[in-house]
């Protein structure tokens, strides 16, 4: 079944003077339209095209024939006479390839105009369903509206800038290219633990290499030099046909990349069941439950974020200890190196932790960091410096790296949440800044400098801006501020390679220098 309601063309020709010289514009010509003349010659066009639409137009056999509905149509006769879609939208797909058929078959015919050049013209459209024969138009002066729907078939030519907005959609879609693991070559953070960093510890331990082990953790951009990840992830791939397959093996839930950016989004589970035979509950057990999104924006912007919802119930000794960290409130305990928890069930805990980052780098010496998670700061599972046992924190992040050096700073805002040190029911709010320099002195010797300030929002004084600078002896500017202001710490590490599979390293660490 076949109908056309109203059609209106708003092609407009127009002409132009300047001094003695006319620019004419005209529209397309059909072969049945070359004898006519200006707006006749429109009209004319007008007509054709919806001739051709509806005598070839044929509804799809998923569609019903009593199916109401809107294509939008953007297409455009080039400057060789032929049709071509540049848009076509509609809720079925099956709308869309019929319709693109009918545009395929439309005939070759003599091009628009300018100034008598032949030009391309691009129009848009929309047709609307159903089609019945009744409405079928028999010439232009009869287009009427149809007594069934009130809405108009329209052609309207656009401008540049209409064709680039029109285009938009498209452009970015067609722009969207396979993926192609971009954050192994990013500023985003390989997720730290020490089992997951053994993978590469050794490559980057080479004696000969200029990397710097300490300050953690690592850019995926500071590894790839040393280790490599495309290669491990090829070999961990499996051989999978199905979409779950692909997804659970081979690739994120998640992934889109583009010209400029990418990214992508993993579910994360974490499901553990053990048994503590000194316990008097029957099985420890934790369940983890997360969404992980990483992505980058340029060569210079990049991102992640991860949310966890955990419950479970540990070794006694575990539960002992989080519950003597218990904060100020009801809940009942700290999880070491998560957070809060309060109480799930009798005796189970039930403790949210979200993490995230933005990185930048304006150039490529420069790294900035600004989030909340953790860092740390030394070679080794524990550090006297700078340790991964805290719970998340806020933190603003420098990394300067150039020649034989890298130069970290951390500025970090924590909480004291012993009932002791509440304030009208406030966490007391402590600060930290630090910074630490690496030098690789040989290929086999590093040392490290390090230097860390702690204070109070005593007097109201807030995050002190003199510790933002990045290069100053901190231990100057807390005797400006006061003998009693702050807690300065000194510190220094080194590490020897001996060859390729052994090296030594060591910490030393002057707490209330003065």
């Amino acid at each position: 079944m076949k109908s056309f309601i109203l059609i209106i063309f708003t092609l407009v020709t127009c002409s132009t003077y300047t001094q003695s010289t006319s620019y004419s514009s005209k529209p397309p010509v059909f072969e049945n339209c070359k004898n006519q003349e200006g707006n006749n010659q429109l009209n004319c066009f007008n007509q054709e095209v919806f001739n051709f639409i509806f005598n070839n137009f044929q509804t799809p056999e998923d569609i019903d024939t009593n199916n109401e509905g809107e294509i939008v149509v953007v297409f455009e006769v080039t400057e060789k006479g032929t049709f071509k879609t540049v848009f076509v939208e509609a809720k079925h797909k099956s709308l869309k390839e019929e319709t693109q058929r009918v545009f395929n078959k439309f005939p070759q015919i003599k091009p628009a105009t300018y100034n008598g050049n032949p030009t391309f013209r691009q129009y848009s459209m929309s047709i609307y369903l159903p089609l019945n024969e009744a409405n079928k138009p028999s010439n232009i002066e009869d287009f009427s509206v149809d007594n069934n729907n009130s809405k108009t078939n329209e052609i309207e030519e656009l401008t540049a800038l209409e064709k680039k907005a029109k285009a938009e959609f498209d452009s970015v879609q067609k722009a969207v290219t396979k993926y192609q693991n971009k954050e192994y070559n990013s500023q985003i953070n390989i997720p730290f633990s020490h089992e997951n960093y053994f993978r590469f510890d050794r490559s980057m331990n080479l004696v000969g290499t200029n990397s710097h082990t300490a300050s953690k953790p690592y850019m995926y951009e500071d590894v790839e030099n040393y280790y490599d990840f495309e290669a491990e992830n090829e070999a961990l791939k499996q051989d999978r046909q199905t979409w779950a397959g692909q997804k659970l093996w081979n690739e994120h839930l998640v992934q889109l990349q583009g010209k400029d950016y990418w990214f992508t989004i993993d579910p994360v589970f974490d499901l553990q069941l053990g048994k503590d035979t000194d316990a008097d509950f029957n099985y420890t057990y934790n369940n983890t439950r997360g969404v992980y999104l990483q992505g980058g924006l340029g060569n210079k912007f990049s991102f992640s974020a991860t949310v966890y919802e955990n419950q479970g119930r540990f070794a006694q000794y575990v539960n002992q200890y989080a519950e003597s960290l218990k904060a100020f409130g009801p809940d009942p305990a700290i999880i070491p190196g998560r957070g809060i928890a309060k109480r799930f069930k009798d005796d189970a805990y039930d403790y949210p932790v979200a993490e995230g980052y933005l990185s930048y780098s304006p150039v490529k010496f420069i790294n900035v960091q600004f989030g909340h998670g953790k860092q740390f700061i030394g070679d080794g599972y524990r550090s006297l410096l700078q340790s991964d046992v805290a719970s998340p924190y806020p933190f603003l992040k420098l990394n300067t790296k150039f020649w034989k050096i890298k130069y970290t700073n951390t500025w970090t805002w924590l909480k004291d949440v012993r009932s002791e040190a509440v304030v009208d029911d406030a966490f007391r709010t402590k600060y930290i800044a630090n910074h630490y320099l690496s030098w690789n002195v040989s290929k086999k010797l590093n040392i490290g400098l390090f230097e860390s300030v702690i204070w109070e929002n005593t007097n109201d004084r807030g995050f002190d801006v003199n510790y933002l600078n990045p290069v100053i002896f901190f231990r100057a500017i807390e005797f400006e501020t006061g003998q009693g202001a702050g807690n300065a710490i000194l510190g220094a590490s080194g590490k020897y390679k001996f060859n390729d599979n052994v090296n030594v390293y060591g910490q030393f660490i002057l707490d209330e220098f003065s």
